[in-house]
């Protein structure tokens, strides 16, 4: 009798060992599993991003003419379609002339740039690299190097309308996968569970609006702009401008170096008021717009921006880059959430979507 109790609590002991055995190394076959598959839990993410967007134009056609969801969700896509239509029929053939005028003015930009900054000691180092960069594309051959650049652009255009089918599908039926997802979690945080996965979704959402409006101001604001200094190809600018935008502190940065080329062919003062303008359109978003839309947006440090982007482009390259903001505006509120409101009872954390 004695012996049964002893090995009773050798069993248990073993028991609890085995169990935390199995759930680490669940944790790590999960972790395992999520960095070898790194671009496809992105991809899905975007498709999320998608859906959340399509669900909440559709919800909000819905509360606004009492229309069912479905009924809704098909309106918002009929019109977006249309809008599309419409837009590509007007602007397509101005921005694919203005396309492709950029790329034949941009390599003359750089060549006269290069040859006015040739009297220049530290230009003339920089330029030098031009050099090595023309010397290592002849060695890796033309061919190669065309074939690199149009399989990513083909990948990330495939990416795109893969994450667009995937994000339509969430919108059609969003309870499904919400409650799919529910039910994997024990019965008593199922509540809590739901409770946090819709907190987070409309933060996103929100999110997603008022960067798209964002979006819209700066390439509009961009576009007149640059059209009133006289620059040719203003849409075309404007539209990277706008588009750039998504990707807060290094969109802007890019979107400036074609701007800043193309003028540089129409003397300094040109490539001057460029240079104002782009910093006043960035000093108007920063001071007037996103104050505006803060409590929208998920606040987070600059720094901690910058590091998620840097750590994110990386890994996944462009698509990185690009995902990072939204994707760490989510872990952010999960945290906030499940482990600063729930772990340590810190339930004076701010609700960033409250006020949406």
């Amino acid at each position: 009798m004695a012996e049964q109790d002893r090995a009773h609590p050798m069993k248990a002991i073993a028991h609890r060992t085995l169990v935390r055995c199995s759930v680490a190394a669940a944790v790590v076959v999960m972790l395992a599993l999520f960095w070898l598959a790194f671009d496809f839990f992105l991809l899905i993410f975007a498709a999320i991003l998608f859906g959340v967007l399509f669900h909440g134009a559709g919800q909000g056609i819905s509360n606004l003419t009492h229309m069912p969801y479905a009924a809704a969700l098909a309106t918002f896509f009929v019109v977006l379609a249309a809008v599309l239509t419409g837009g590509v029929f007007l602007l397509a053939p101005s921005v694919v002339e203005q396309f492709h005028s950029l790329s034949e003015s941009l390599p003359k930009a750089w060549d006269q740039l290069s040859s006015r900054a040739s009297d220049s000691r530290w230009m003339e180092l920089v330029m030098s690299q031009r050099d090595t960069i023309r010397e290592a594309t002849e060695t890796t051959g033309v061919v190669s190097t065309a074939t690199t650049i149009m399989s990513s652009v083909f990948g990330a255009i495939t990416s795109f309308f893969i994450a667009l089918i995937i994000g339509i599908c969430f919108s059609l039926n969003p309870s499904v996968y919400l409650n799919g997802f529910v039910s994997l979690l024990p019965l008593s945080y199922r509540s809590r569970g739901r409770e946090v996965l819709l907190h987070t979704g409309g933060t996103l959402q929100s999110w997603l609006l008022a960067k798209l409006l964002e979006m819209l101001v700066i390439g509009v604001f961009t576009t007149l702009g640059l059209w009133l200094i006289g620059i040719d190809l203003a849409l075309v600018l404007g539209l990277i401008a706008g588009l750039l935008s998504f990707i807060p502190n290094f969109g802007p940065i890019i979107s400036i170096i074609p701007a800043i080329l193309l003028a540089s062919l129409d003397g300094m003062n040109t490539v001057l008021w460029v240079l104002g303008l782009y910093a006043g359109i960035q000093a108007v978003e920063s001071w007037l717009l996103t104050p505006w839309l803060q409590h929208r947006i998920v606040e987070m440090p600059p720094a901690v921006t910058i590091s998620v982007q840097l750590l994110f482009g990386v890994l996944a390259g462009t698509l990185g880059l690009i995902l990072a903001t939204p994707l760490a505006a989510a872990v952010m509120v999960l945290t906030n959430q499940l482990y600063v409101r729930d772990v340590l009872g810190d339930e004076s954390v701010e609700d960033p979507s409250s006020d949406a």
